[in-house]
């Protein structure tokens, strides 16, 4: 358990590692909400921020406030200049009462201290001609009462209009009236400011604030509350003075770049101030009733400032809670994913071969090549390719003396349309039983001339082809293939041209051979031996599945979990989900360790498995090429068959040429055509031909269609009969 111990080892230390830098952390995520571009942007920076309160005869709790903004303006080019600037004014209905502004005045505030008046626009600029027309051009401010309506042009801000503004910064000094900021209760009134919010705020640099009540309307000491909200400090400072604004109680505050950190569930600068006691409407005495005006609300107001003030607190705990959780969840899929080993050992058998080899010289067994070459991979991420496979069974029934391949015209060369396909084997004129496979009529054969000669059934007799070679038994997959020639054969030879065309068209047989071939893995599994179950890849799959899922819900967790939460006042939660993303993504790849491990093979499997491996390992060495072993030409044959199932015949060729110079009297090795990766092209377009046609068959069938191809729906299968 070693490699356990480390795995713990380093998920502790990366906890710690999260919870020391998530401060630093967490502003990588604030800055994902803001994607403004470098070279298009009007920011405000810098605010001096003054409302004086107003409690007079039909002023409606009235607040006048006068502020002076400086923007930094980056325009995209000189031909895309910024001619509009605004500062909104959020309308709201609070308690049944609206809200709303006045606009006194706007003006630039030059460099030099002097100033330029902005007159009032009749209109809100629209069109681009707008802000050049001398009726409506620069140098003027409309006031949009809102509410937003884009359609009818309605906008809750008021617009100053420039003299187009490339890359500069510019102070504004606008004054505004603010109606209905002032509200009375039963026993207790509040004045309640939203000084800035949302975008407006997201690039300040300083925000310096005054907001003064005159003498005769301030409470007495001791009944009134002053409260601040906003910034990541949840509150900002202020200073009070009776002097700084004589005949006014100023309350003030300064705030820097530093101070000025907000993330999304704090992006706001408001103000507070509640009268109470005798002094409960010492500022709204004018100040109109509102849906509350005669109901108590003071507890009610102390208790949400107690809640708000609380809030760090309260989720720094919930953060902690979270933090803890995450961390035990996290320790229970370590636990869960180091054991489960352990619990599938305990419920499958999984062996192992009797003994380990690197290389392997022979050939293990007369396997069919694409179940060897399948076998050979069952524990590595090599994907075997079908279409190597199917050049193996052309080759290997070359090899067995079934077909042969021709040159149509000697005088070019190997092209696709320039070779035939020759027969040299009918089984129908041996055996005459079209319902028999070619094992059948070989075996058949073996039995009539065993009784005629009374040799023993079980020395074989032999079969020979027409150039007299005596055939061996072919395999299921080279039995499919050998009775697909022979069934869109023209007597005993087709062109390599033709029979694909045929192929591609007979879609009902060959899916059939397409069927034979993908089933043929399970068949020859299960039926010699080697595997104990069909679904021989079931916990493989299952653990590939889950490794997978892990990998990716740990991804998911760390990038859009911490996303949402980092809008919220979890932030990151001292890096949680960080940690529980991160022991899933370390699980998913302690599982991929043991994927290839988990196919359900019997001994004899294992031991085969280990053969063929080993065989494929020592062909895709340099050993082949500097062993001075003797190899007989039978097994370079069988070399070159198997290494092109295994798809590295490149490296069998190449040793060929080498330590194999003689190989005149091998049909296989003395073609230059079959040592060719044209070889194995044609063949990867014959895979892509026949998956084509079954694709078609398979969708017919389910969609209700019938199509027949390539001269009739003769009988497919066993025998290769008409």
């Amino acid at each position: 358990m070693k490699i356990s111990a480390k795995i713990i080892t380093g998920i502790w230390i990366f906890i710690f590692a999260i919870i020391f830098f998530e401060p630093f952390i967490s502003p990588i995520f604030s800055s994902l909400e803001e994607s403004t571009g470098p070279n298009d942007y009007a920011r405000i920076t810098d605010i001096d921020y003054k409302a004086v309160l107003v409690d007079e005869p039909n002023e409606s709790g009235k607040v006048v406030v006068t502020e002076q903004i400086t923007f930094d303006i980056h325009a995209a080019s000189k031909d895309n200049l910024f001619w509009e600037l605004w500062r909104d004014l959020p309308e709201d209905y609070v308690d049944g009462l609206k809200v709303d502004y006045q606009v006194n005045y706007v003006k630039q505030i030059n460099d030099d201290g002097t100033e330029i008046d902005y007159k009032e626009s009749p209109k809100l600029y629209w069109d681009d001609s707008d802000y050049t027309s001398s009726v409506y051009g620069p140098g003027k401010w409309y006031h949009s009462t809102g509410p937003y309506d884009e359609d009818l042009r309605r906008y809750e801000c008021v617009f100053f209009y420039v003299d187009g503004l490339y890359r500069e910064e510019v102070t504004f000094e606008i004054q505004y009236e603010m109606n209905n900021a002032a509200l009375r209760y039963d026993d207790v009134s509040e004045l309640y400011l939203t000084m800035y919010s949302e975008d407006t705020i997201k690039h300040l640099k300083s925000f310096n604030g005054q907001i003064l009540i005159p003498e005769k309307d301030m409470p007495k000491e001791g009944n009134y509350l002053a409260h601040t909200y906003g910034t990541n400090f949840n509150t900002f400072e202020y200073t009070e003075s009776d002097t700084l604004n004589p005949g006014y109680h100023t309350f003030s505050f300064n705030l820097d770049e530093d101070d000025l950190k907000f993330k999304s569930y704090n992006q706001y600068l408001e103000f507070s101030l509640l009268a109470f006691n005798e002094d409960k409407h010492i500022f709204t005495e004018y100040a109109p009733d509102n849906f509350y005006s005669y109901d108590v609300y003071l507890e009610e107001a102390l208790i949400a400032i107690e809640e708000y003030d609380q809030l760090p607190n309260e989720y720094r705990t919930y953060k902690i809670i979270f933090l803890s959780i995450s961390i035990i969840i996290s320790i229970l899929f370590l636990i869960f994913t180091i054991t489960r080993d352990k619990r599938i050992r305990k419920k499958h058998n999984l062996y192992k071969p009797t003994q380990s080899m690197q290389y392997f010289r022979d050939i293990p067994s007369d396997l069919d090549p694409h179940f060897a070459s399948t076998l050979a991979f069952l524990k590595s991420n090599h994907k075997n390719d079908v279409g190597d496979s199917y050049s193996a069974l052309m080759l290997n029934l070359i090899r067995k003396g079934y077909i042969e391949l021709q040159k149509i015209d000697n005088n070019k060369g190997w092209n696709f349309n320039n070779i035939t396909i020759n027969i040299l084997y009918n089984p129908n004129s041996t055996y005459q039983n079209s319902s028999n496979s070619i094992n059948e009529t070989i075996l058949g054969n073996n039995i009539l001339n065993n009784q005629q000669t009374n040799i023993s059934i079980n020395q074989p007799n032999e079969i020979r082809n027409i150039n007299g070679k005596i055939l061996e038994k072919l395999t299921s997959n080279e039995e499919a293939y050998f009775n697909l020639i022979i069934r869109h054969s023209l007597g005993n030879n087709i062109t390599m041209e033709d029979f694909q065309k045929k192929v591609s068209k007979d879609f009902d047989n060959t899916d059939t051979f397409v069927t034979t071939v993908e089933n043929s893995i399970v068949n020859i599994g299960i039926s010699q031996g080697y595997f104990q179950k069909s679904n021989y890849n079931e916990l493989k799959n299952s653990t590939k599945s889950l490794s997978n899922k892990y990998i990716i819900f740990g991804l998911l967790i760390m990038i859009i979990g911490n996303f949402i939460i980092s809008k919220t006042r979890f932030d990151l939660a001292f890096g949680s989900l960080f940690i529980l993303g991160t022991v899933l993504i370390i699980c998913g790849l302690y599982l991929k360790r043991f994927i290839n491990k988990y196919v359900l093979l019997t001994p004899l499997g294992e031991d085969e498995y280990a053969k063929w491996k080993a065989l494929y390992d020592f062909l895709n060495s340099s050993t082949l090429m500097k062993e001075r072993t003797v190899i007989e030409l039978p097994l370079w044959e069988k070399y070159l068959v198997y290494a092109t199932a295994f798809g590295i015949s490149d490296k069998v060729v190449k040793a060929l040429e080498i330590r194999c110079p003689d190989v005149s009297s091998s049909p296989i090795l003395s073609s230059d055509y079959y040592r060719s990766s044209s070889f194995k092209t044609n063949n990867h377009l014959f895979r892509s031909a026949t998956h084509s046609a079954s694709r078609v068959s398979r969708s017919s069938r389910y969609g209700g269609g019938t199509y027949y191809g390539g001269g009739g729906r003769g009988g497919g299968g066993g025998g290769g009969g008409h």
